[in-house]
């Protein structure tokens, strides 16, 4: 099975590994049980990924004479929230965690935002592990340090950059996951294609039925590649001062559904409706040839992704974009595409033609 290297070498080496396997929660205990990362694991889940997951990872480490710290949140976008985040800081103090111990995530992409940033705050910041156990997390927002919460005011405002020491993916986690999840996580996985890979367009495209069932030959392949785009882009721009701007692409119209929605709606999800509104955006503005744009509609298709109306107010989420983090001296910052595997960071892209795509998905 494939391994990736995020290789970050700037001022200090934040370099680290992501494995990916099947069944490999019993290298994370073994990872753990010689003290890899740090003495007393404090294991972070939510309430769905602590039943299937997380007093199975206890035990085991318990078996070991250790005595890890489990801490549980809600399941759902609510807790990436201070409150949250405080109240964990709370309990590890109380249970007297220190510098020399570890954070692990074990959870979906909530689970792995606020465990960093509550690793990278504890103390002015100890070591921590993501244990990703959902697609979306497995191609994303596990890799490249991005954590934090969500203030009333928008999502993220309030994080860092943290890198995780290690990324254990397990492959097998994935079938504890509903459709639903699953197709959150495609969202993420077509977006590493568009932005940076046509030849990975093309294979997902090909292989879409394959995906949709979980296939144990295709799925290590989508996660490692993702992976490895992910990988590559952060190794040249750890903290988006540049090309990792790429990785938005989708997310600036995403994020404001998110939120007009109330994250009723999961992430990925909004960042497929993203995707598909921009696409067509670029096509009207010229960028984006016909032929190009039909190869972008046809894998969003047979993937099943942002097939339906949304229940939104264009109005409201246009609104909602110029607060995006990335607004730019008042200007909204688009990531469009030329060509399908080539992203533009675009700082005047036309607008009226989200705004005309929105209204199309009312």
């Amino acid at each position: 099975m494939p391994s990736v290297d995020v290789e970050l070498r700037g001022e200090f080496d934040n370099s680290y590994e992501i494995t990916v396997n099947y069944d490999i929660m019993n290298e994370v205990v073994s990872d753990l049980c010689a003290r890899k990362f740090g003495h007393t694991p404090v294991v972070i889940c939510d309430e769905n990924t602590r039943e299937l997951f997380g007093l199975n990872l206890a035990d085991k480490l318990a078996l070991k004479d250790i005595d890890p710290l489990l801490l549980t949140v809600p399941a759902g976008e609510h807790s990436k929230s201070i409150d949250v985040f405080g109240s964990l800081l709370e309990a590890m103090l109380e249970a007297g965690i220190t510098r020399q111990d570890v954070v692990v995530a074990l959870g979906g992409g909530v689970v792995g935002d606020l465990s960093g940033y509550v690793a990278g705050s504890y103390m002015r910041g100890i070591n921590f592990v993501q244990v990703p156990t959902t697609l979306l997390s497995q191609v994303d927002s596990s890799v490249g340090g991005k954590v934090a919460v969500n203030i009333s005011g928008g999502k993220n405002y309030c994080g860092m950059f943290y890198q995780p020491k290690r990324v254990y993916s397990d492959i097998s986690a994935l079938d504890t996951l509903p459709e639903r999840e699953i197709l959150s996580g495609l969202g993420e996985v077509v977006k590493h294609g568009f932005i940076y890979d046509r030849e990975f367009v093309e294979f997902l495209h090909d292989n879409a039925e394959k995906i949709l069932s979980l296939d144990k030959t295709v799925m290590p392949k989508v996660v490692a590649r993702c992976c490895e785009i992910k990988a590559d882009v952060v190794s040249r721009d750890e903290k988006e001062g540049g090309v990792r701007r790429i990785l938005n692409y989708g997310h600036t119209v995403g994020h404001a559904i998110e939120t007009f929605a109330g994250y009723k709606i999961s992430h990925g999800e909004c960042v497929a409706y993203g995707m598909r509104i921009v696409a067509r955006a670029c096509n009207k503005a010229g960028m984006l040839s016909d032929e190009e744009l039909k190869l972008h509609e046809s894998v969003m298709d047979k993937l099943n992704l942002a097939t339906g109306c949304l229940d939104i107010e264009t109005s409201q989420i246009m609104e909602l974009m110029k607060r995006d983090k990335k607004v730019k001296q008042g200007a909204v910052v688009i990531v469009a595409l030329d060509k399908l595997g080539n992203a533009v960071v675009n700082e005047d892209f036309p607008l009226e033609f989200i705004e005309a795509e929105l209204l199309d998905f009312e």
